[in-house]
């Protein structure tokens, strides 16, 4: 064939794939759905499977349509070519002989009668698609180049932030990524740098990842939570993320037009980042310290986002899920979705020649609820949005409805009011974002509460009066200066709330850039501002014996000496200038003594920074022969001195010391404490009628250290489908947590030696054996009812505390703490609460997380009610709101 003709066959054959993928990437939408839908209760894996195949098999049928109809085309066209060479036939005679000319019909059968007409409509589609082909075959290649420039720029990026302005991070840090690695088997070298350039830690590069952190990562994260958000991006390299993003991106770019690949590839980011999520809890082993984490890189998260990046899932939806870990948590956005393709086959079969397929309309063009019909099983949220301040109504905030079961997202109208779409009826929470205000929450009070006052959704009912005052945001600026008096660039700013003063809650962060400038955004409140720098800015002075200090303006080295600066709603402070302090550098010696006699060989020393106290870095050594240690270049501040082996991790968690380091330290003795080995073994409740995959049970051992903290001591092979498992305890008080445990289940007992030690502290201790039994039940129990005032009045937004009578079950991972806060109608709900005697009491505006404190339990126990709880009793109560004590009050 010509070049001509080979260039029309191709763009026809591409206008017939075009056209068949609306019905094909219809039916395999639907056909996705249907799976996703079934496998709800599934893992992660699972969903995330079924997506890609779906993906997969929306490309591998645009490709086969193509292929084939260019193979028909190409032979049509080869025979239309011969044909030309032919003489043309005779015209066909009628029946009456060579003069008639009449149409030979009589002899024709039904049959092909039937087969004619579909011949004649076949050409008709035929014709219609070889009209259009030249417009939408064009059209489409723009579509595809476009989105194609677009991934090269995005690689491009992603390359340049891999080789520029990247600063080393410490060698502990490295390490600690090294050890996460191997315990992932990641075979592969991980890099790991500190870049400038991202809000939230990402991965790139798939043959040579790197691990990119941002200086708040570093400093705004505990330990713990920073080794849950690495293992979460080693996961991503562990599954070759990057390169199957790229997969899927050009998927994306091939079906850009195709509203069901919008949809499924949304899916497959979604699960691939609960995957992640799941490798990350079950790698370290507390759903509350992850989910924790995602929420505060959250408020770190800005705006830019890489294409090629792998960790671009939504962060709340992922908190949301590991709080409260649902299997029907579909967005309005992706039911919308899902129809859409349905519709487009109806637009086929139609015989349509155009489509004009509009998005749905935006959430701000939902109608109020009166003169329509709430579908069964919907409600609706009504509200308005106002200025804390002024009470101006607040136009074009955006607010979002989210829970285990739906969302919905709404923008307020020029009253600042908003009606939501349909959404399931239950439990959710309302957040709110508009420019020049803090982020806010319905009913959030003056604790700290993290999402503010639930709200009950009922069918057929629309949920009123939700109404938000929002506070304007404050700014803070200065500068930043050296030992010369000159603003110092790249200085990192952390402005940390004074807690229980003027309502501040969460930090902010900064970076001084040229001059030493930087200007932070915060929430309305009384905040120290702290600046610090890592080793890479030295002094000027000292000859190298100095080191720059974490400072508090206005020239403190400790908070409480600081001077608090107020941040007012829509004004900005400025000239908050202070210098860098200087410092001579320390050493910290000391000896590491193992009463076993075991080798010291592999055991090595660090001293690491405590986030927002000290300078960021850390340091480790080796021992001596003598089991000594020195650790030099120590800048004053805050920092806990701990102990690792690779052979022994957990009789170490005793060794652990959290020090102020304002001189040199020559004394200091790290001892091992002798451990235990546990036998374990998880079984089902002869009662139980269900059945249950033992191997979704994860079990931790948690040490109690100083000042009532807890650190993540224990080290646990998995549970075999039997139910056993063996698990590595350090000596000391500790307790025994079952941390995750199957939907609908939950823990009955927990048997030390066949001792019930469930929510208490057991010392481990004597290098002995024990045996461990965990007996889980599918008759949990359920206390919900109602919080009043005096008159009997429902209050929302109160904190509602169930506690155990038994004071010895008051630690913080006790399954027998629970707190709930009451609904915008008063109402609460408790599951999975385990039988027992207990005392309940709801208080408004109880600090975060208060209820796990036995000090805080002691105090609210004055005011409590005792309750019963029986086993698998679903149990309703009446609460009486009590004034929060006023040692509680900040």
């Amino acid at each position: 064939m010509s070049d001509t003709l080979m260039l029309d066959v191709a763009v026809r054959a591409v206008g017939w794939a075009l056209l068949h993928s609306v019905w094909q990437g219809a039916l395999v939408a639907a056909l996705t759905w249907v799976l996703l839908w079934a496998l709800r209760d599934s893992e992660a894996n699972v969903r995330y499977a079924v997506a890609c195949l779906g993906l997969m098999v929306m490309v591998g049928a645009w490709t086969t349509t193509a292929w084939r109809s260019a193979a028909g085309l190409s032979f049509e066209a080869r025979n239309a070519a011969r044909a030309a060479t032919v003489m043309t036939p005779p015209a066909l005679l009628g029946p009456a002989g060579p003069t008639d000319t009449s149409p030979a019909i009589r002899n024709i059968s039904a049959a092909d009668l039937a087969r004619t007409d579909l011949d004649v409509g076949r050409a008709s589609w035929q014709r219609r698609v070889n009209r259009w082909s030249p417009v939408l075959v064009p059209l489409w290649l723009i579509g595809v180049s476009a989105l194609s420039v677009r991934l090269a720029i995005a690689w491009l990026l992603v390359e340049r932030l891999r080789r520029r302005a990247l600063a080393p991070v410490g060698s502990a840090i490295a390490e600690r990524v090294t050890s996460l690695a191997r315990r992932l088997q990641i075979s592969r070298a991980v890099r790991i740098a500190q870049s400038a350039a991202v809000q939230v830690p990402a991965v790139a590069g798939w043959l040579r990842p790197v691990i990119l952190l941002p200086g708040s990562a570093l400093t705004g994260l505990t330990p713990a939570q920073f080794d849950a958000v690495i293992a979460h991006e080693l996961a991503h390299i562990r599954r070759h993320d990057f390169a199957l993003n790229i997969l899927q991106t050009a998927a994306e770019i091939l079906l850009f037009y195709h509203p069901a690949s919008w949809w499924i590839s949304r899916r497959i980011r979604a699960e691939r980042e609960h995957c992640c999520d799941d490798i990350a809890v079950s790698l370290c082993g507390d759903r509350i310290v992850y989910a924790t984490a995602l929420a505060d890189l959250e408020s770190l998260r800005g705006e830019a986002s890489l294409a090629m990046a792998v960790t671009d899932g939504p962060l709340l939806q992922r908190v949301r899920r590991l709080l409260s870990p649902s299997p029907h948590a579909a967005r309005p956005s992706n039911w919308l979705a899902a129809a859409t393709p349905f519709v487009l086959v109806l637009a086929v079969i139609g015989g349509a020649t155009r489509s004009n397929v509009s998005a749905a309309p935006g959430p701000q063009s939902v109608p109020p609820a009166e003169g329509r019909t709430l579908p069964a099983g919907y409600g609706a949220v009504r509200g308005q949005i106002l200025d804390a301040a002024s009470g101006r109504p607040i136009e074009g905030a955006t607010l979002e409805v989210s829970g285990t079961l739906d969302a919905a997202f709404v923008r307020t109208d020029e009253d600042g009011r908003f009606e939501t779409a349909p959404i399931k009826a239950g439990t959710y929470f309302a957040s709110v974002n508009a420019r020049g205000y803090v982020l806010s929450f319905f009913g959030q009070g003056n604790g700290t509460s993290l999402r503010g006052t639930p709200i009950e959704v009922r069918s057929g009912r629309v949920s009123s009066g939700i109404d938000v005052r929002m506070k304007a945001s404050g700014i803070i600026s200065g500068r930043i200066l050296d030992d010369r008096g000159e603003g110092i660039q790249g200085v990192e700013i952390v402005l940390q709330p004074v807690q229980g003063v003027g309502g501040a809650f969460q930090s902010a962060f900064a970076q001084t850039v040229e001059g030493g400038r930087y200007r932070v955004s915060v929430s309305p409140g009384d905040y120290y501002v702290r600046a610090y720098t890592e080793g890479s800015i030295k002094p000027t002075k000292g000859d190298g014996a100095q080191a720059y200090v974490s400072t508090f303006y206005p020239n403190a080295r400790k908070a409480e000496e600081a001077q608090p600066i107020r941040s007012e709603p829509g004004v900005e402070i400025y000239d908050i200038d202070f210098p860098l302090e200087t410092s001579g550098k320390l050493r910290v010696a000391g000896t590491v003594v193992d009463p076993s006699g075991d080798s010291l060989d592999t055991v090595r020393v660090a001293v690491r920074s405590m986030g927002m106290s000290s300078t960021n870095r850390e340091s480790s050594v080796s021992l001596d022969a003598k089991g000594r240690f020195e650790v030099r270049d120590v800048v004053p501040g805050e920092y806990m001195v701990l102990v690792w082996d690779s052979r022994r991790t957990s009789r170490w968690a005793g060794a652990m010391r959290h020090m102020t380091i304002a001189e040199d330290v020559d004394d200091l003795e790290l001892r091992a404490s002798n451990g235990a080995s546990v036998a374990g073994r998880v079984v089902r409740d002869p009662l139980s009628t269900r059945r249950i995959d033992l191997t979704d049970v994860h079990v931790v051992v948690e040490r109690q250290m100083e000042g009532g903290g807890l650190t993540m001591t224990g080290s646990m092979g998995p549970v075999a489908a039997d139910g056993r498992f063996a698990l590595e305890s350090p000596g000391g008080p500790v307790t025994i947590n079952v941390v995750s445990v199957p939907e609908g289940w939950t823990v009955k007992s927990v048997s030390l030696d066949r001792v019930d030690v469930a929510g208490q502290l057991v010392d481990l201790g004597g290098a002995s054996t024990h045996q461990l039994e965990i007996v889980l039940s599918d008759k949990g129990s359920t206390v919900a009812g109602l919080v009043v005032d005096r008159n009997g009045q429902p209050l929302g937004g109160y904190s509602v505390v169930l506690f155990s009578d038994d004071q010895t079950r008051w630690t913080p991972s006790s399954p027998f703490l629970k707190e709930e806060r009451s609904t915008q109608t008063g109402q609460f709900r408790m599951k999975q609460v385990p039988a027992g005697d207990y005392l309940a009491v709801a208080v408004p505006d109880l600090p975060f997380r208060a209820f796990t404190k036995a000090d805080v339990l002691a105090q609210l126990q004055t005011i409590a009610t005792r309750v019963r709880v029986n086993e698998g009793e679903q149990k309703v109560i009446s609460i009486r709101a009590s004034p929060i004590p006023a040692s509680l009050i900040p």
